[in-house]
């Protein structure tokens, strides 16, 4: 690749100032040594020696320092990692630090060496080889810097430090110093005196304990020895000596080392450190031509500096000779002849005495200079001093950034605080230090004190912006307090604020900007430019940039032999430097005031090629108020360079040619998907992408957008002209139609392309939140658009790790992510980095640049660059970009409305985003972006993929939740679709379900009914019905037709109410009984209620559950008795348990285990409801509710499953509600022997223990009938009515166990029986009284019942026991219960009582006594029986 022809300087603003590790180390010197010394502020730099190898961890790293009296600060800096811990600042106290410092390489340590006046220093740092570097392939991996670790123990190491011994004779005021690492390790410093001797200095290797040598180089002569023995030091100080050296350097050469001193006397000498000798002197002045005069001038600063030649093995020297009257630069080559050391001239170079030289250094076969022009202004030339004759060398100028103006011109519309922090803040305008220097001494001018709230390296611009606005509104009240005064007034005042400030932000960058020194980097080609605060690089200028900004003279026909021009037409490149001449005379003659106006207009959309006529017409006098007065001379000098055009259109076009990133295909411009080499991306994954490298990508681009675009502003003016002018440009008619008709708007949208270029480089970026990153993921994923390209996995503030307080523009956004991985895969693809070594900086960095501007291109198939923006939510510069291109690019102008409806979803625009949406839809076939990346379809059918975008759109929308958009882009696409297109039935599906959402119901039923699919119809039915239920809207549910949707609504509410918590709000058997009523299906409806009614038994055992219970029964009930009795029947599923076929393995499918026959089982059964089975069923539930509503704490004996009807009485016997029990008794038909017993354990139980609490309570639920006491009666007493009065009412007659059961109960307890009871009872069953007193051994009892019941058989008191006919011989026969009699007789037998022996001998009577009757009795009976068988 040819050398760059010019160089332009990127300031490094951005990321500049790290926050520095402060070390203050102590030499120890004496006070007396330190007395005027004043040493210049110097700096330099060191690049690693692989910094041009392509697989290198030191590739594109480099160290700068600077120095100031006894501060030393070091910078490491690389292009490729973000370093940590890369800035250290070292304080040597009292040891004011001499010019040139060293750096140094080993395989394991970077060795720096440091001389002061009193001491030097050696600083070993470990090799960046030799640190951690894990994860050094990730992106924006951070590695340490060789500082990171650096501590005064090392510095202060005894080793490594030694103070020059000062005393005596010996007293030393040094000047200048060099220094060397030798091949052995050793430490060579050389510092040189006043009196014109060389100190050496030589510290042993590291690591090996050795002494420290000092030892003076001089030629003496015997005067000077006695001078020097004599006098004093203290007065032979300040005299300096014609042979003290003004700048000497060391370097080895043929196995020795020597120091190479440019003197005062004009003389070099060449000092041997080995031998301590003077091998060599020879006097400058042979090898000026002009020599004369120049002897007896002083020399004011005479400077040397060697380097390696082309062939990198050669030694050369480059001497900076300054005179009172001239200056020049002398290369020389040292060389060893017949063992002399001799010198020969390589190139003498003549140099411009006005201005100041700052530093130079030899690059290979360049020679690169820094001056300090009278103004000021600091200049940057180069020289190649190889190769050519000495008429032929000329100095190459390098465009330097130029320094901003104090006047700022505040447009009227705007307020002035607005337009100057605009100003002051803008991208690489200045940098932070500065503007907080400046508002430092601003506030104290002004008045007021200003204290900043954070250290300068965590500063933002935003807090600076404020702390900035606040100081100025402090200040405006103290000018204007409580006064009155006109807005102009005040817009005066203010301005002069704001004015006055800024001229303190652009002195305090001017003197941040003085250059202090330059560094060279052999390997890349790198130069850098240390400055006071600042640091930058001149990177190399393509062919346009060198045609527009070079003078005419610095223009040759080899610059257009390489890219972008490969010009061999030698006519041609002459029309080009002329018409390059006249862009320039069009530049030159617009004032800045027109400059800036274009550049707005152009920002308001005004077409440029209208605002060119003006100017050009401007220029050529057609208008006389105009601003830009015409100079005949200038009109006659331009038609006279337009003269000499051989063929003017053709070099307009080729220029134009040559700035068309897509070199005339658009599509050339799509990203390519092949695969690079994966040891090419491993090398280059990580070029350019550390902070500092993206801001020098970034403002390199800024540079050469802008520049193109300034040339493109000139051209355009000048093709107007050239129109305007017309023969007198001697111009065909044919060339004036190409020109107005094609070349004018060709130029004009070329321009428009590089100012949206620039002003992606100069927008900064948003800080955005994490919620707006995650709700952009999700809207990302909703469109189905990969976040490959996006570049989704780091948020901004992820992305620039090491410098967090500056916000990123979009430009060093894009190349933190996807812009950065792409243009690395480009350089690649294209060969740059095939090399081991390669000059990354010459080679590489332009097509770096120029690959991320054709990204950013808008003239391009490629849409990466706003789908990235879109990828980090930079919404409002997005809106902003497309509003720049949407006027006049129609490339993917469909794909940038459809981004400018997403930017104004998010911007709570929905409505001007539907038609951004609607508009994009327009060509969805012919975009690359919108047909691949967000449909990701191969079908091309025109209504078709109408459809799929208006889908994904859809899905965006949904997003945000804007159901009325949602209905409107729906029904939109059903006007367009097909009616064989599949995607139909999923846009009725969306009418539908946001027609539902909205509260729309009968439109969003008429959705639903018009959906084609059944399955999706039968989905929004289900939606239809549940949203609807939930809404509680069951009464409009209820009234739709349905039509041929009837069953399918039925299985649907079947299926919600089945699987949906009885628990809900919302209960779907209630609806579905509703349906049914409403429909008249009363069968259907009380089967809903009675399974209603199941599932809450089983599943909700509450009270309420049970109270839901009952009523669903009553409601199955009451729509059974609605339908035909033949009818009144619903179905009840059966469960049946089946063998779970894991327990099945192995098992005999016909036998169990014990080897019985399986009986097949049954799949399915189903059991008949009639109504008589549900009021069987209610009975029982609402027996348990009336138990749980009775007693609170029997609710859990209550609920559970379905109880049986004995349980169920059971429970409620327990509880005291024996009426209930009575009835669940008489529905079941079951015996009511547990209910009888129950009372009569409770009315004993009350005679006993006497009134309990719940005593009245069982006994107010109970039907005790109607009293008439004569008394007022306890509960015991109402507990025996109630259990009297039951055994009255459920007595039958021939069956008296209910009162047996009671008096067996009675006895069994032990108590006596109520006289009402036995007299019931001996009226009703005698003998079973008689045996239950003789069971229960009441014998006494027994007797005396036995007694009175032979009583009443004879007919005395018959009625007592219920006897209609007693013993005579007219009534029937009567009997007496012998068995029991006899059980009496013989239990009252064997008794020893007497009263128990009188009652057996009573008994015995009685017994005898009614025999003795019966026989009379009898024997009457057959006589009168016989007396009737002979009447008759």
């Amino acid at each position: 690749m040819a050398e760059p022809s010019s160089f332009h300087e990127v300031t490094l603003l951005r990321g500049e100032f790290p926050r520095f590790k402060e070390l203050t180390v102590s030499t120890g010197a004496s006070q007396g040594v330190l007395q005027d010394v004043n040493l210049p502020d110097c700096a330099g730099g060191y690049a690693y020696r692989d910094s041009g190898r392509v697989a290198s961890v030191t590739r594109n790293r480099f160290i700068y320092w600077r120095s100031s009296r006894d501060i030393l600060e070091f910078h490491e800096v690389s292009l490729d990692h973000n370093l940590t811990g890369n800035a250290v600042s070292l304080l040597l106290q009292d040891a004011p630090i001499l010019p040139r410092i060293t750096l140094h390489e080993t395989h394991s340590h970077v060795i720096i060496l440091i001389a002061t006046i009193n001491s030097v220093h050696r600083l070993i740092l470990p090799h960046p080889n030799r640190l951690p570097r894990n994860d050094v392939y990730s992106h924006h991996a951070s590695l340490p810097s060789i500082f990171a670790d650096v501590s005064i123990a090392s510095i202060r190491d005894t080793t490594n430090f030694h103070v020059i011994g000062q005393g005596g004779s010996a007293t030393y005021e040094f000047q200048t110093s060099s220094s060397w690492l030798t091949s052995e390790g050793e430490a060579m410093f050389a510092l040189a005196t006043n009196a014109g001797s060389v100190v050496v200095v030589k510290l042993p290797p590291i690591g090996i304990q050795g002494i420290v040598t000092q030892h003076e180089l001089k030629q003496a002569t015997v005067m000077q020895r006695l001078w020097t023995g004599l006098v004093p030091a203290a007065m032979r100080r300040g005299q300096e000596s014609m042979e003290s050296a003004t700048s000497l350097t060391l370097h080895p050469l043929n196995y020795d080392l020597f120091a190479f001193c440019a003197c005062k006397d004009h003389k070099l000498r060449m000092w041997s450190c080995k031998s301590q000798s003077c091998v060599l002197t020879v006097d400058v002045l042979d090898y000026i031509s002009s020599s004369s005069g120049l002897t007896d001038q002083p020399a004011t600063r005479h400077e040397i500096q060697t380097a390696l030649g082309s062939d990198q093995r050669t030694l050369v020297l480059g001497i900076y000779l300054s005179f009172t009257t001239q200056s020049q630069f002398l290369v020389l080559q040292p060389v060893l002849q017949d063992g002399q050391y001799r010198l020969i001239e390589v190139a003498l170079l003549n140099d411009d005495r006005r201005n100041t030289l700052v530093d130079f250094g030899l690059n290979l076969s360049t020679l690169w200079a820094v001056w300090n022009s009278p103004t000021g202004e600091t200049l940057v030339k180069f020289t190649t001093y190889e190769g050519n004759s000495i008429g032929e060398r000329a100095w190459n100028s390098v465009f330097m950034e130029p320094i901003p103006t104090p006047d700022v011109m505040v447009p009227p519309f705007l307020e002035p605080r607005e337009a100057y922090l605009d100003i002051i803040f803008h991208p690489g305008r200045f940098s932070m230090q500065s503007v907080s220097r400046a508002l430092n001494i601003y506030s104290r001018s002004s008045g007021s004190a200003y204290t900043s709230l954070t250290d300068l390296a965590l500063q933002t611009p935003d807090l600076l912006r404020e702390e900035v606005t606040a100081v100025i509104e402090a200040e405006l009240q103290q000018k204007v307090g409580g006064s009155e005064m006109s807005q102009e007034e005040y817009r005066d005042v203010l301005e002069q604020s704001w004015s006055r400030f800024y001229t303190c932000c652009v002195q305090y960058h001017e003197v941040a900007s003085k250059p202090l020194g330059i560094m060279l980097d052999p390997s890349t080609g790198m130069v850098c430019l240390v400055k006071k605060n600042l640091l930058s690089v001149l990177r190399p200028c393509d062919a346009v940039e060198h045609l527009y900004l070079a003078p005419s003279r610095g223009v040759s026909l080899q610059d257009f032999e390489g890219v972008p021009f490969v010009i061999a037409d030698k006519t041609l490149c002459r029309d080009l430097i002329t018409l390059s001449d006249c862009v320039k005379m069009i530049s030159q003659t617009l004032s800045l005031e027109i400059k800036m106006s274009f550049e707005h207009d152009v920002s308001q959309l005004e077409k440029p090629d209208v605002i060119a006529q003006q100017i050009a017409g401007d220029l050529l006098g057609e208008t006389m108020d105009s601003p830009q007065l015409p100079s005949i001379t200038f009109v006659q000098r331009l038609t006279s360079r337009l003269q000499s055009l051989q063929d003017p259109i053709r070099a307009v076009l080729t220029l134009l040619n040559a700035m068309d990133l897509a070199e005339g295909d658009p599509m050339s411009l799509m990203l390519d998907d092949g695969v690079n080499d994966a040891m090419e991306h491993l090398s280059t994954s990580q070029l350019f992408t550390s902070s500092q490298g993206v801001a020098v990508l970034a403002a390199s681009f800024i540079q050469m957008s802008y520049t193109r675009y300034q040339l493109l502003r000139d051209l355009l003016i000048l093709e107007c002209a050239m129109v305007k002018l017309g023969d007198q440009a001697s111009l065909s008619a044919d060339a004036l139609d190409d020109l107005d008709s094609d070349i004018i708007s060709e130029t004009a949208s070329c321009l428009l392309a590089y100012y949206s270029l620039y002003w992606v480089g100069n927008c900064l970026a948003s800080t955005v939140p994490t919620n707006s990153l995650e709700a952009n993921l999700r809207q990302l994923a909703a469109l189905e658009i990969s976040d490959s390209t996006a570049g989704l996995a780091l948020s901004l503030t992820q992305t620039r790790s090491s410098d967090k307080t500056l916000t990123p523009t979009l430009a060093e956004l894009f190349l933190d992510g996807v812009g950065g991985s792409q243009m690395r895969s480009k350089v690649t693809k294209a060969g740059y980095m095939k090399k081991n070594e390669c000059e990354t900086w010459t080679e590489v960095l332009q097509p770096c640049v120029v690959s991320l501007a054709q990204m950013i291109w808008p003239i391009s198939g490629s849409f990466l660059f706003p789908e990235f923006l879109m990828g980090k939510c930079q919404y409002t510069q997005l809106q902003e970009y497309i509003r720049l291109l949407n006027p006049w690019c129609d490339w993917n102008i469909s794909s940038r409305h459809f981004l400018l409806g997403h930017c104004l979803l998010n911007s709570g625009e929905p409505r001007k985003a539907l038609t951004c949406f609607l508009k994009a839809s327009h060509r969805i076939a012919n975009e690359d972006f919108l047909l691949n990346k967000l449909l990701l379809t191969e079908e091309l059918e025109g209504k078709k993929l109408d459809i799929l975008y208006y889908l994904k759109v859809i899905r965006l929308l949904e997003q945000f939740s804007l159901p009325d958009l949602v209905i409107s882009l729906a029904n939109t696409a059903l006007s367009v679709a097909d009616d064989d297109d599949p995607n139909v039935p999923t846009l009725w599906s969306k009418v539908f379900k946001y027609q539902l959402e909205l509260g729309h119901n009968d439109e969003a039923y008429a959705a639903m009914a018009t959906n084609p699919d059944p399955e999706r119809r039968r989905d929004c039915l289900r939606q239809f019905i549940v949203v609807l239920c939930q809404r509680a809207q069951t009464k409009e549910l209820c009234q739709y037709p349905y039509i041929d949707l009837h069953d399918e609504v039925v299985s649907i509410m079947e299926s919600r109410a089945r699987s949906v918590d009885l628990l809900t709000t919302h209960n779907y058997y209630d609806l579905l009984y509703a349906f049914h009523i409403f429909r008249g299906n009363y069968r259907k409806a009380g089967s809903a209620m009675y399974e209603h009614a199941v599932r809450l038994g089983l599943e909700v055992p509450t009270l309420d559950g049970l109270r839901k219970q009952a009523k669903c029964y009553l409601a199955a009930m009451n729509a059974l008795e609605l339908v035909n009795q033949d009818f009144a029947w619903i179905v009840k599923p059966v469960a049946v348990d089946e063998a779970n076929p894991e327990d099945m393995v192995g098992a005999s499918p016909k036998r169990n285990y014990e080897g019985e026959v399986l009986q097949q089982p049954v799949k399915r059964q189903v059991k008949v409801i009639e109504l008589c089975d549900l009021r069987k069923e209610f009975q029982l539930v609402d027996a348990r509710l009336k138990l749980a509503n009775h007693d609170p704490e029997s609710v859990h004996t209550s609920m559970g499953p379905i109880l049986s009807a004995d349980e169920t009485i059971s429970f409620l016997v327990q509880a005291g509600l024996f009426d209930a029990a009575c009835a669940v008794c008489k529905t079941f038909k079951l015996d009511l022997t547990p209910v009888f017993e129950g009372l009569a354990t409770k009315c004993v139980k009350l005679s006993l223990n006497g009134l309990s609490e719940t005593a009245w309570k069982w006994l107010s639920v109970n039907d005790l009938g109607t009293l008439h006491p004569s008394r007022e009666l306890g509960p015991a007493d109402l507990a025996w009515q109630l259990l009297k009065r039951y055994l009255e009412k459920h007595d039958k007659v021939g069956d008296h166990t209910h009162y047996k059961c009671v008096i067996n109960k009675l006895l069994s307890l032990g108590y006596h029986l109520p006289i009402w009871l036995v007299s019931d009872y001996k009226r009703l069953n005698p003998a079973s009284l008689l045996l239950l007193y003789i069971t229960y051994d009441m014998l006494e009892e027994a007797t005396s019942l036995m007694l009175e019941y032979i009583d009443a058989v004879c007919g005395k008191g018959s009625e007592y026991f219920g006897l209609t006919t007693s013993l005579r011989e007219t009534s029937p026969s009567v009997w007496l219960p012998y068995q029991s009699i006899d059980h009496l007789l013989t239990a009252l037998k064997d008794q020893t009582d007497p009263a128990l022996k009188q009652l057996y001998s009573d008994l015995n009577e009685k017994l005898d006594s009614y025999h003795s009757n019966v026989k009379v009795v009898s024997k009457e009976m057959i006589r009168m029986r016989s007396l009737g068988a002979n009447a008759t």
